[in-house]
């Protein structure tokens, strides 16, 4: 029951950043441009020697599929291409997971899904999740993240 109520608790308040983040405008950004702070920033050094401790464990995927869909999607889109039904009016606009993770570590997605985007250099709307989700649960998104590869 605990967990029934954490998880509809996390999707409310998910839904409600994601539609309370569609008053901007819409602008394309470059995947890895000159102006993409992803090229520019890495992680603190309190994030960097971290590894994901459920790479490939399909159960691990499976319940990270159950939080995507719940947290992510509305802004990442459903298969992570940054499409999500909020994402129309965002500035910036969400990054497109399927094709940018690739290139990130686990220790940079660990700490940008923790930390959120409401700093320099991103400034997007992207809420910070530690504290909303346990570090296991972090660990559950990025192992499916990393099935969401474009070809």
């Amino acid at each position: 029951m605990e967990r029934r109520f954490n998880f509809l608790f996390v999707a409310l308040i998910s839904t409600l950043l994601g539609l309370s983040a569609c008053g901007g405008t819409a602008t394309q950004n470059s995947l890895f441009g000159e102006d993409d702070p992803v090229k520019k920033t890495g992680e603190p050094e309190e994030y960097a020697d971290l590894a994901n401790p459920y790479t490939g464990d399909p159960d691990a995927i499976a319940e990270g599929e159950i939080l995507y869909q719940a947290n992510c999607s509305s802004c990442h889109g459903y298969t992570g291409e940054g499409d999500g039904p909020a994402s129309a009016r965002l500035d910036p606009k969400p990054k497109n997971l399927a094709q940018n993770q690739p290139n990130l570590s686990d220790s940079y997605l660990f700490w940008r899904i923790s930390e959120g985007g409401l700093m320099e250099p991103f400034n997007s709307i992207m809420p910070g999740w530690k504290g909303l989700l346990r570090d296991e649960r972090i660990w559950q998104v990025i192992t499916l993240l990393r099935t969401m590869i474009v070809q």
